[in-house]
């Protein structure tokens, strides 16, 4: 086999390879919140609303959609999240370039330990077995919690 070819073969597998993760992680958390979120608490209760939660996939259809907010002791920043969730709720999946917008949802507030802390909205989605974050918003500052 001569050098050349060798090359040429190899550059073949690398082109494959390279075009393959490309094409199938195009379509990984596609889902996002766009728009302005936020939340607001009264008493016992939590509003948690925002503009747009939109699945940008060209094809198929996401998997079971969560939105909730967690108290974290640090600003969110990614990856594990270690906290307290004080409210979610669930949405049907998306289809492929659909939408949901104007989201609003009021529901019982669980308190975290009294203290102060960094807010974060997140969007899970059920893949493989568990709910994983595809997208957050880490709100400015912190909020006292105090019972």
């Amino acid at each position: 086999m001569s050098p050349i070819y060798t090359i040429i073969k190899i550059s073949r597998k690398i082109s494959f390879i390279i075009f393959t993760l490309t094409f199938f992680s195009v379509d990984l958390f596609s889902q996002n919140l766009s728009g302005t979120w936020g939340y607001k608490i009264e008493g016992n209760y939590i509003n948690l609303y925002g503009d747009k939660i939109e699945n940008q996939n060209n094809s198929g259809r996401s998997g079971t959609l969560k939105i909730a907010i967690w108290a974290t002791s640090f600003p969110y920043t990614g990856g594990y999240i270690n906290g307290y969730n004080l409210f979610e709720y669930q949405l049907d999946p998306l289809d492929s370039r659909t939408y949901y917008y104007d989201i609003s949802k009021t529901g019982w507030c669980t308190y975290p330990p009294n203290g102060s802390y960094s807010l974060t909205i997140l969007l899970l989605e059920y893949i493989s077995y568990d709910f994983k974050i595809v997208d957050y918003i880490t709100m400015n500052g912190y909020t006292n919690f105090y019972r």
